[in-house]
């Protein structure tokens, strides 16, 4: 039996990549495993096009006719990331992973429109409502907004916004609003 999967399109999550430096390569290439609809930049298409990585589209400061013909130009109006997630959501993408310096506050607006994942710098970054719990490792590092925070199971204070697990198994996390909280997991 096969253990190759038939994919539908825009069944994967979405991939933006707003800055290359921010994940490294080997994690990018996990994300480009399943040929997801991978978005970039002025700056990171060149990273992709150099790697025969196929972009499905860029979106463009200038007019630019690139190697691989399927590519769609698309002006910037307002940057990247809230570009990308007003297309991706016009064309009814349900998740995005977007690889960049550090995520937004921005982000939260458009998380009810669709699930996002944010890659940066060795972290890994969701957003939830009102709970999460989640199988860790003893002393992985957690962030996540204590402001937010209503309760907390398996995790130590280490820092402003900074926790580790205390031991192998579920950690769990209650927040004290409706809004979605950014938390940060080591990876």
């Amino acid at each position: 039996m096969s253990s190759h999967h038939i994919i539908r399109e825009d069944q994967e999550p979405a991939l933006i990549v707003a800055s290359y430096e921010a994940l490294d390569e080997e994690y990018i290439g996990q994300l480009l495993e399943w040929s997801p609809t991978v978005i970039a930049n002025d700056d990171t298409v060149d990273f992709f096009l150099a790697a025969d990585i196929k972009v499905d589209i860029v979106f463009s400061r200038k007019e630019i006719t690139y190697p691989q013909e399927q590519i769609k130009n698309i002006p910037i109006k307002k940057g990247i990331i809230p570009d990308a997630l007003d297309y991706l959501i016009h064309h009814n993408h349900k998740a995005v992973n977007i690889v960049c310096d550090a995520p937004d506050e921005a982000l939260k607006a458009y998380c009810a429109a669709i699930n996002i994942v944010v890659l940066s710098h060795g972290m890994r970054y969701v957003y939830i409502r009102h709970r999460y719990e989640k199988w860790k490792e003893a002393g992985a590092r957690i962030s996540v907004p204590e402001n937010h925070l209503k309760s907390l199971v398996g995790l130590k204070h280490t820092s402003p916004n900074g926790f580790i697990t205390e031991q192998d198994g579920f950690m769990y996390l209650e927040f004290n609003s409706d809004e979605y909280v950014c938390i940060g997991e080591e990876i």
